[in-house]
């Protein structure tokens, strides 16, 4: 497999405190790559480990074959964007400014700004995320699904191979996560990006990503596409939760937990295993 990011036996911890342990993965070109599991189990610090915002205890992270720790951040600004949960921006600047700011890795003279191609690369990505209505409006003044297309467009404005998210749908309506994720898939397809994804929505997981992780107890427990690893076991294993897994028209699993003291007759469906 052509990778374009690889870990190799991460571990991190912060003191005593053990995080990640020996964690190993590669995610292909192209590809959309879902990092799952249960609150607490590291996902979201395994995603700065690999962006180098905090440095691995041990193990070597690879982009496009390079050691990420023997590059600048403006290197890897270059060739891997990030799209947290939520932003930290408390300035009131416009949509249009907001996503400005992704191109700030490449700017060639701090002193001269952003040129007109920078300003061309925001005004085409507004108009792909249908942003453009909002050019002028404080982008922290927009619904959170509205927003976060916002964040998206600022990382991809950076011109990135990789995007990493955190938790992109945590904050949105089904309606806004469907839209985001159909988004994301999009590019990749289209564009050969690879996206990284820390995801608590098993369902949205099934639908749009190729392969998968879960890790609990500081590991990685499974691997592989939705459909070979969405068993009940696992899910049983990994959550602590029962559930019954169906099978939508189009092949893929979907999730549906048990309630607990219910027989969930009205669940036992002839798709459902």
């Amino acid at each position: 497999m052509n990778s374009c990011v690889k870990v190799d036996g991460l571990s991190f911890g912060y003191g005593e405190r053990k995080i990640l342990e020996k964690i190993c993965f590669e995610v292909g070109n192209g590809k959309f790559f879902g990092i799952l599991g249960p609150n607490g189990s590291g996902k979201s610090t395994l995603l700065k480990n690999i962006m180098q915002y905090i440095s691995p205890d041990s193990g070597t992270v690879f982009l496009f074959e390079e050691e990420i720790s023997n590059m600048s951040r403006n290197s890897i600004a270059k060739k891997m964007a990030f799209v947290p949960q939520k932003s930290e921006m408390s300035m009131g600047l416009s949509v249009f400014e907001t996503i400005l700011m992704g191109r700030l890795p490449h700017l060639k003279n701090r002193w001269e700004g952003y040129t007109q191609s920078d300003r061309s690369i925001v005004e085409s990505a507004m108009l792909d995320l249908d942003l453009k209505r909002f050019k002028d409006r404080i982008a922290l003044s927009l619904s959170g699904g509205e927003f976060q297309k916002v964040l998206l467009a600022r990382a991809l404005v950076q011109s990135p191979e990789v995007v990493l998210l955190d938790e992109p749908t945590s904050n949105l309506d089904m309606n806004h996560a469907v839209e985001l994720m159909s988004l994301i898939k999009n590019m990749t397809v289209r564009n050969e990006l690879t996206a990284v994804a820390v995801l608590h929505d098993l369902n949205l997981a099934s639908l749009f990503c190729d392969e998968v992780i879960f890790i609990k107890d500081n590991e990685i427990k499974y691997s592989g596409n939705p459909k070979s690893i969405f068993k009940r076991e696992i899910i049983r294993e990994v959550y602590g939760v029962d559930v019954f897994i169906g099978f939508c028209d189009e092949g893929f699993p979907y999730v549906v937990p048990k309630i607990p003291g219910n027989d969930n007759s009205c669940f036992k469906m002839k798709k459902c295993i």
